[in-house]
């Protein structure tokens, strides 16, 4: 019997036995579709987010002034901050460099009429902060050179904040906000944040954004602890902000600084979110086993019930590794037909999840591949010890089972 006549045979017992060979593949259905959904979930989730800071943040870098600490809390550099002409110096000496834009900021109590109040961070602004943040407006513009020069009360800010200080449906354009007692004139809107790192981080980076110069005279700021760096196009970011960490350490000798890439966080995030998917998985993979203790029984039963088949065969000429591979193309046949299915009920939880997260996501041939597998190994592993009983039976004792 070639493989193909012994693959219709098993067909053939498995639909004789409906009912049973459905309750018996629900083990593997429902451990398969758990294991493959998680796994296409972990998957998916980590290309979103290495796409989405690509998006975000490609080709910026964050540099920070720091003291830095030793192990018993001791600080080992002095804390210099960040000048207007350190950034010329760093453009300077670093062409690869397209923008700089210094990081300040305020605390601001800000209210509209009598009856709302809200403290918040407000941050200054430049000309190319829009750029660097990965900024987009739903509503109105950005600041212009002008306004940033002179310094203008005028102020871009989030929708949730619209939303919440002046209430739903209302055009924010024009309405002025008082903003620790100084009238400041809404001139943009902010369009929500929808990538799912994006919520999590709070990629845009803030709510309120005025003019950086009205800040740094409001405060007497002259000096930052923080720069967002773009590098030009064709340079390797990563290899740009440890040449500047080492520039400003040698233009200030005692001096601390760090620098870091929303990059430098995804070898990280994905050991995270591996271990976290491989434990569900492998919970999620408990109910494989479960499942191929339930093959091994009734195949364990579909031989006693044909014991007198078995003894037939073999009077008739069949040799043992043909009644071997009778039940073992029919364990195997039940698998990952149970594989198959549980691969098709996956695509729900899957098709929810990108829903929820607002993130494609997809079973990916990997995935597949990978379902497909466990349900071979599943049919091959439980089916193995049924096989060989029903290959060893000794003809003249099966032909006289009742």
């Amino acid at each position: 019997m070639n493989l193909l006549e012994t693959f219709s045979v098993a067909l053939s017992a498995l639909w004789a036995n409906k009912l049973r060979s459905a309750l018996t593949m629900l083990g593997l259905i429902i451990g398969v579709g758990s294991v493959i959904a998680i796994i296409a979930i972990g998957r998916g989730t980590q290309k979103a987010v290495a796409a989405e800071l690509d998006a975000l943040n490609g080709g910026v870098f964050q540099l920070m002034a720091t003291p830095g600490w030793s192990e018993d809390g001791q600080p080992t550099a002095r804390l210099r901050m960040f000048r207007d002409d350190d950034i010329a110096l760093l453009k300077e000496a670093l062409p690869e460099i397209d923008l700089i834009d210094p990081q300040v900021g305020m605390s601001g109590r800000i209210t509209f009429g009598r009856e709302v109040e809200w403290w918040d961070w407000i941050r200054g602004a430049g000309a190319d902060t829009a750029a660097l943040m990965n900024i987009q407006l739903s509503a109105g513009r950005w600041f212009t050179e002008e306004e940033i020069a002179r310094g203008d009360r005028v102020m871009v800010l989030s929708a949730s904040r619209v939303e919440y200080i002046l209430g739903e449906g209302v055009n924010p354009l024009g309405i002025e906000l008082m903003v620790n007692g100084y009238p400041f004139q809404i001139i943009g809107v902010i369009a929500p944040n929808t990538g799912m790192l994006s919520q999590l981080l709070g990629g845009q980076g803030g709510d309120f954004y005025v003019p950086r110069s009205y800040i740094t005279r409001v405060t007497g700021q002259n000096s930052y602890d923080h720069l967002t760096v773009r590098v030009r196009d064709g340079y390797d970011p990563v290899e740009v902000k440890d040449v500047a960490v080492r520039v400003m350490e040698r233009l200030y000798p005692g001096t601390g600084y760090e620098a870091y890439i929303w990059t430098d966080f995804m070898g990280e995030f994905n050991q995270v979110i591996s271990i976290v998917t491989g434990v569900m998985a492998a919970i999620a993979g408990i109910s494989l086993v479960v499942g191929g203790v339930g093959i091994m029984n009734i195949m364990m039963v579909s031989v006693t019930e044909r014991t007198r088949e078995i003894g037939l065969r073999k009077a008739i000429g069949a040799r043992r590794r043909d009644i071997l591979m009778q039940f073992l193309v029919e364990a195997l046949t039940l698998c990952l037909i149970g594989g198959g299915i549980g691969i098709v009920l996956a695509a729900g939880p899957v098709t929810i999840a990108a829903r929820y997260l607002e993130t494609p996501l997809s079973l990916d041939l990997y995935a597949i591949t990978l379902a497909l597998g466990f349900s071979a190994a599943v049919g091959l592993i439980f089916g193995v010890y049924p096989a060989v009983k029903a290959a060893r039976m000794d003809p003249i004792e099966a032909l006289r089972y009742e």
